[in-house]
């Protein structure tokens, strides 16, 4: 994809590059790129853990999964490799068609007659991602299974980052729902579990790894899950990931009930510039 150049498009009133004002064939050509590369090679997430731990709803939460989708690539019953259809809002004044490929055994750590399998499985894909998103619970201290998992596949693993999910039930469950955020209490004893979890885990195949506590149900801490994934995944490919994010500052702030309106204002004036749409001159350099 070339350039806009000096005609390729004014800002916008929010100082973005306003579509509107582009050439319509630049424009279609613009959009044109950025789909054909999605096509072409979607960006992979591979989502590991055991059975239970919340990976499904954690992919829902980060990129809109569950909302306007379909799939179009299925593997075996048990073990997933699916391209999921998403249509982005995320650059400015454009709507994008995008895909997303999930890399997924639902089933391991069920039986540990099938896990062999799954472990074959995952070696044969994990080369074709682009990150790996380990999910484990917060309050599951055994973590005999998913070392013996790093182990085996230490080899084959693409960048990792450790999502420690359902912080919302840390001891002593306390909570605190009026702002959607855990009490003091559990915010000790989160920053306890991330530091053993990122031990036990990194130590398992001698990386260190970065690990991010947040609650897929409570909408929790997405961004900096989000930002860790950004972080870890190929540059080059980091911009579709980007285009992709499905949640908003907003998400989390529908739990927390008790604020006032002025609370809640000053809240999204202090976070809502993540969820800021991209602009389209980002991408005006984007080969086909």
């Amino acid at each position: 994809m070339t350039s806009s150049g000096a005609n390729g498009g004014r800002p916008g009133p929010t100082g973005k590059m306003d579509p509107s004002t582009l050439d319509p064939a630049m424009l279609a050509l613009i959009v044109a790129s950025i789909e054909a590369e999605f096509e072409r090679a979607p960006p992979t997430i591979a989502v590991i853990g055991l059975s239970g731990v919340g990976k499904s709803s954690t992919i829902n939460a980060l990129f809109g999964t569950a909302r306007d989708v379909s799939a179009t690539t299925r593997g075996t019953s048990r073990f997933h490799k699916r391209t999921f259809d998403i249509i982005s809002h995320r650059v400015y004044g454009t709507s994008l068609k995008c895909a997303l490929r999930i890399i997924d055994a639902p089933g391991l750590g069920e039986d540990t007659a099938l896990d062999d399998n799954y472990l074959k499985r995952y070696r044969q894909h994990l080369p074709e991602a682009d990150i790996a998103l380990w999910v484990v619970a917060a309050r599951n201290r055994a973590l005999a299974l998913d070392q013996r998992y790093l182990a085996a596949l230490a080899d084959v693993l693409p960048p990792l980052v450790v999502g420690i999910n359902q912080a919302d039930l840390v001891d002593p469950l306390s909570w605190n729902e009026a702002i959607n955020l855990p009490s003091r209490e559990q915010t000790a004893n989160i920053q306890k579990i991330v530091e053993d979890r990122a031990q036990k885990l990194g130590s398992a195949f001698s990386r260190t790894v970065k690990a991010v506590p947040y609650s897929a149900h409570k909408h929790y801490n997405l961004q900096a899950l989000f930002t860790a994934c950004l972080d870890h995944a190929p540059k080059q490919r980091r911009w579709m990931f980007e285009i992709l994010k499905g949640f908003s500052t907003r998400d989390w702030l529908a739990g927390a009930k008790g604020l006032s309106p002025q609370q809640r204002r000053d809240i999204e004036a202090k976070f809502l510039q993540s969820d800021q749409p991209l602009d389209l001159s980002a991408f005006a350099q984007i080969k086909r």
